[in-house]
């Protein structure tokens, strides 16, 4: 019986030391690893506050490994202007966040603001604030009660969207920004400041690599000159291309 009775206060003994372990394990998660602090990098288009506020959208984010656990393992909803979330801790109540935005390929005027679409037509951001270096879409009708951000654009024509994307796709490549963007009978128009490009419908790649070259060619030989670079009907076995100056 004192055999029996003392394994049994030895198991006791290292049952109650086991909870007491996860006890204290469970409060050094719980107020050690508490959120207090946060580093936001990569971000453009979001101010910090906004990309914190996103990260602690439940009540369980207030806890750092939950965040870490959350965004670099399961597959969190991110917000409609974003393509990834990295999580790091530097320590135990700082969060280091990197953004990965996506890139934009035009904006719109939409309900007093402006509406941001990215390469594969997604409704991104709506924004009071112009965000530089992206091209102000003319001519694009889409049907504005059915705008959803992180939806694809309720556009009128397919075939006109898809060719801004196309164009916009390849002028981020090239690094260009132009100033704006218009459709016209189905062709894509690009502007550098007095200049106005034209894309034609199709062959993007080829015609957008020759924009650079020529533009810094016009700018020596016509460093004030406004006019339209014909592209429309390029392609690789043109020995030249037609620029014509606008009249005075």
């Amino acid at each position: 019986m004192k055999k029996a009775k003392k394994r049994k206060n030895i198991v006791l003994r290292i049952v109650l030391s086991v909870v007491g372990i996860l006890i204290l394990a469970g409060v050094t998660v719980v107020f050690l690893f508490r959120a207090r602090n946060f580093e936001v990098e990569g971000n453009d288009y979001y101010g910090d506050t906004t990309i914190t506020t996103w990260i602690q959208n439940d009540r369980l984010s207030v806890n750092s490994l939950y965040i870490l656990l959350k965004y670099d393992f399961l597959d969190p909803e991110l917000p409609s202007g974003v393509e990834d979330i990295k999580v790091s801790l530097k320590n135990p109540w700082t969060v280091r966040v990197t953004v990965k935005e996506k890139e934009l390929a035009g904006y719109v005027d939409y309900d007093d603001a402006y509406l941001y679409f990215d390469g594969e037509g997604i409704a991104s951001i709506r924004t009071t604030q112009q965000i530089e270096g992206v091209p102000y879409i003319e001519g694009l009708s889409f049907d504005t009660n059915s705008v959803e951000l992180g939806k694809a654009m309720p556009v009128e024509d397919d075939s006109i969207f898809d060719r801004i994307v196309e164009a916009s796709r390849y002028l981020n490549a090239y690094g260009l920004k132009p100033d704006r963007m218009s459709c016209e009978n189905d062709s894509v128009q690009v502007y550098f400041g007095s200049v106005k490009v034209l894309l034609g419908n199709t062959d993007y790649e080829e015609r957008v690599a020759q924009i650079e070259p020529i533009l810094e060619s016009l700018l020596k030989q016509y460093p004030d000159a406004a006019g339209t670079l014909h592209l429309e009907n390029y392609d690789s076995s043109a020995s030249s291309v037609r620029f014509v100056p606008d009249e005075e």
